[in-house]
Formats: C-alpha cells, sequence, structure tokens
C-alpha cells in the first residue's frame, strides 16, 4: 500500500487531487485494521498535504466519506473540523475520533454554524454541552436542548433556564427534558404556558408531591414576581431622587443595583441621571459595542468599580467572554470625560430634535 500511496501522492494535475484523494483514503481503509502505524503516519501526513489542493467542494465530499471512520488520524479529523461549516460539518457530528477535549476548544474558538454541528452529534458529554451553552447563542442552545442524546448537567440547565424568558423554542425544548432537574423545573415552570406547565408536570407524574409542589410554587412565584418588581422599581426611583438631591452617591447607588443582578433597574437609574429614554439607554446597554455604554457611563463620572460591575453583568447577560470585559474596563479608564459629555450632549440634542 505505502509504494502505491507515494506514487499516487507525486500527481500534481490540480483537475485529478479531488479524484486522487478519493482513491487514496479507499486504499487506505480497505483493510485498515492490517495497516502498520508508519503507514497510517504516511497516509496522515499525504492527506494533510493533499487537502491543501483541493477545492471546498472536494474537501466536503471526502469529509462525509470519512467523517464515521474510526481509523481517520486524528490530525486529518482535527484539521478538517476547523475548515468551512460545509467541510467540518459532518466531521462534528459524525467523527468518532474527536474528543471531548477537541470539542471544548472548538467551541471557544469556531463559528456558532460549527457549535450548532456539534450540538447535533447523537451523543454529548456534559461536560461539551457546558461549554456549548457556556460559548453558543440561542440557536446552539435549541440544538443541544432538543437533542435528548446530550447530557445537560445541573448547572447547563440552571444556565438555561436562566435566559429562556422570552424564548418559547427554548422553554419548549426544556419542558419536553426527562432529565432536567427539580431545581430547574421549578425555576422554568413560571415561564410556560399552561400547556408546557402540563407537559412539564407530567415528567414527574411519578412522584406526585413533586409534581404538586411545582404547580403551587409555579402559582406563587407568579404573584411574588409581580409584587417584587413593583416594589423593587418604587426603591429604584428613591435611589435616584437621592442621588438627584445629592442624598446619595451615583456610583454606590449603580453598584447596589448591579450586585443585585438588577438589570431593568440599572438602564432606569442610567436613563434617569442622564436625562435620556431608557429604550435607548437599554439599546446601548445590550448592543455588542461597548462603545456607547462607556461614553454614557464615562460622561457620568461612574467610577472604575463601578463600571466593572456594570461591564461583568453586562458580558454576563451577552455571554461575552471574560477578556472582552477586560479590554472594555481598560478601554473605559483611557476616555476623556469632556469629550464623552460632548459626546452624550449630541445624542439628547439629536434625540430632542427627533
Amino acid at each position: 500500500m505505502l509504494d502505491t500511496i507515494s506514487d499516487l501522492a507525486r500527481e500534481k494535475s490540480s483537475d485529478k487531487r479531488r479524484e486522487l484523494l478519493g482513491r487514496v483514503a479507499d486504499m487506505f481503509f480497505d483493510g485498515a485494521e492490517h495497516h502498520s502505524q508508519h503507514e497510517a503516519l504516511i497516509f496522515r501526513d499525504i492527506v494533510l498535504k493533499m487537502l491543501d489542493d483541493v477545492d471546498m467542494d472536494g474537501r466536503a465530499e471526502f469529509s462525509q466519506r470519512v467523517a464515521p471512520q474510526e481509523t481517520l488520524p486524528a490530525d486529518v479529523a482535527r484539521q478538517l473540523a476547523q475548515d468551512d461549516v460545509t467541510v467540518a460539518g459532518p466531521m462534528l457530528q459524525h467523527s468518532p475520533v474527536l474528543t471531548d477535549e477537541d470539542f471544548v476548544a472548538f467551541s471557544q474558538t469556531l463559528s456558532q454554524q460549527h457549535l450548532e454541528s456539534i450540538a447535533q452529534r447523537e451523543t454529548l458529554s456534559g461536560t461539551v454541552t457546558d461549554a456549548l451553552i457556556e460559548n453558543g447563542t440561542r440557536e446552539v442552545w435549541h440544538k443541544v436542548t432538543q437533542n435528548h442524546g446530550a447530557e445537560i448537567t445541573p448547572k447547563g440547565f440552571d444556565s438555561l433556564v436562566e435566559n429562556a424568558s422570552g424564548d418559547q423554542n427554548l422553554q419548549a425544548s426544556l419542558s419536553a427534558r426527562p432529565d432536567i432537574t427539580e431545581a430547574a423545573a421549578k425555576a422554568l415552570l413560571p415561564l410556560l404556558p399552561p400547556e408546557g406547565k402540563r407537559r412539564l408536570a407530567k415528567l414527574f407524574a411519578t412522584n406526585s408531591e413533586a409534581a404538586c409542589e411545582l404547580v403551587d410554587l409555579a402559582q406563587k412565584r407568579v404573584v411574588a414576581e409581580k409584587f417584587t418588581g413593583r416594589k423593587g422599581r418604587i426603591e429604584t426611583k428613591m435611589l435616584i431622587a437621592d442621588v438627584k438631591e445629592g442624598k446619595a452617591d451615583f456610583s454606590e447607588v449603580l453598584i447596589q443595583l448591579t450586585d443585585a443582578n438588577r438589570g431593568p433597574d440599572v438602564i432606569l437609574l442610567l436613563a434617569a441621571i442622564a436625562d435620556m429614554d431608557e429604550a435607548v439607554v437599554s439599546n446601548a446597554f445590550y448592543q455588542a459595542n461597548e462603545d456607547p455604554i462607556a461614553i454614557l457611563c464615562k460622561s457620568l463620572d461612574t467610577s472604575v468599580e463601578a463600571y466593572t460591575k456594570l461591564i461583568g453583568m453586562r458580558s454576563e447577560k451577552l455571554k461575552l467572554p471574560l477578556s472582552a470585559a477586560g479590554r472594555s474596563i481598560v478601554h473605559y479608564k483611557d476616555l476623556d470625560i469632556s469629550s464623552s459629555r460632548r459626546a452624550m450632549r449630541f445624542v439628547q440634542m439629536r434625540n430632542n430634535l427627533g
């Protein structure tokens, strides 16, 4: 086999590279269990070299062909898995060669489409789903929760439920998971429509006490959350009045609200002190670009400690990496307060004219 593959590898015609790659694969996988380790290394080196000379369609065809092979060299599998998603998809979804360590690393570096392919594997460990939930977007979360061959850890369930508000697809997928933890179910139940509540309660049918507790908790929690939200809003408005009257320090109040993870109240505070519409501040807070919220906070002379707390809460809500928060804080320290105030006066003038 080695001599034949070596002869084929000398073929330089670009038109024949795609066909040649398939022939090399046929030769290797036909009786691969009998090949020596040296022959396997030769195959790996030849394929890695040839992949650079094959167009995307050819690489995609090759990936589809070799993805299920248990004898595929790991280096080849990893290279294909990090290619364009057209090429990588079959490898990420089906390869038995790739490890949990590979998937965790991929979740931190590859595109969301790549992560969606990983999420559709027949089975996934809790280690991998934790990484996908941490680094993925809603589309990835949907794929993970819809995949009943994917193990979801209690930490993963807690994170998914925390982000399920307003996401009917995620709510439906979670409420259909037979492995959902009781704690996650209790947190999820108030978010669900009546049919979702009934479906979730059925999962605990063998434990009637837990099912009844879930339904009772849902009713109590809806009432409590409405009261808490109303009470919190009033409390925040009182704090805002104290700041405006000089009875409370703005940065200290901001720290108090961010420590309590009260995002809507943080936006209310910023909008009131900056004399801006809440919708404008909310848009600045939740968009990927941190410049608007940084300039707004600098114009209000927000302390670095308070901004650090705020940007930490924002990063958690937007699922941004810690490195992004660190860069934002460095950028904030470098901002000029006079320039920031001029920028905010322009924004306010434009909004008033609008």
